[in-house]
């Protein structure tokens, strides 16, 4: 009696699992989603649904998953971040420059976007107009980020980079109309300058040596 008990169990299981693999999820996602549901077929079936729905959002770079994709660039490349006693430690006249720059651009990118971002803020608080304008600029893509799927007339829905493409036309025009353009160049050459002199200057080590390889022989694979 308690084998066939264990049997009827066991192809219980077996066609709530081949109920919901028959609707295009793995096997793998419908156990785990009976175990949640303590075997419940309906939820499991509802909580199933509601992560692919959040999948193929996020894929699309809808709703808050592109907010969530550049967030995760923007982490990836702060995780990296050296030490800053590390970064101003040793600085030599280059032998090779190109291959002492892409070195020191690639291992310390982190430090230069921080670098970078502090130099932006330290502008705009010198100079108010360009704090509005990068106010709305910035108004500008956080709409072409939320904007999500919602469809575009005679286009239909746009995804993420598309988005972001067409918002730099809006922001283009409200830098022109500003003034702030030349302020915006003469903060482009100080931290372009900052950065290119660091790379050119700044001695290689071992590890940023090993990041460099790293970073090409991953490009060629």
């Amino acid at each position: 009696e308690k084998d066939s008990r264990v049997c009827m169990g066991a192809e219980l299981s077996t066609a709530r699992v081949s109920r919901l693999t028959a609707l295009g999820f793995d096997v793998a996602s419908v156990r785990a989603a009976l175990e949640a549901c303590d075997g419940d077929v309906d939820r499991a079936e509802q909580l199933l649904r509601q992560e692919r729905a959040r999948r193929e959002t996020a894929a699309r770079g809808g709703g808050d998953g592109g907010a969530e994709e550049i967030g995760r660039a923007v982490n990836s490349v702060l995780r990296e971040q050296r030490p800053w006693s590390e970064f101003g430690e040793r600085f030599l006249w280059p032998e090779h420059p190109r291959e002492r720059m892409l070195t020191n651009l690639v291992y310390y990118r982190a430090n230069y976007l921080i670098l970078c971002v502090a130099a932006t803020l330290v502008a705009m608080l010198l100079v108010p107009q360009l704090l509005f304008t990068a106010g709305l600029v910035a108004m500008t893509f956080g709409g072409a980020v939320a904007l999500g799927n919602t469809p575009v007339p005679h286009i239909g829905p746009l995804q993420l980079e598309q988005r972001l493409s067409l918002a730099t036309v809006p922001a283009a025009w409200l830098l022109n109309s500003s003034g702030c353009a030349g302020a915006l160049l003469r903060l482009a050459a100080v931290c372009g300058g900052m950065v290119l002199a660091h790379a050119l200057l700044r001695a290689r080590s071992l590890s940023s040596r090993w990041r460099y390889l790293h970073e090409q022989f991953k490009g060629q694979g």
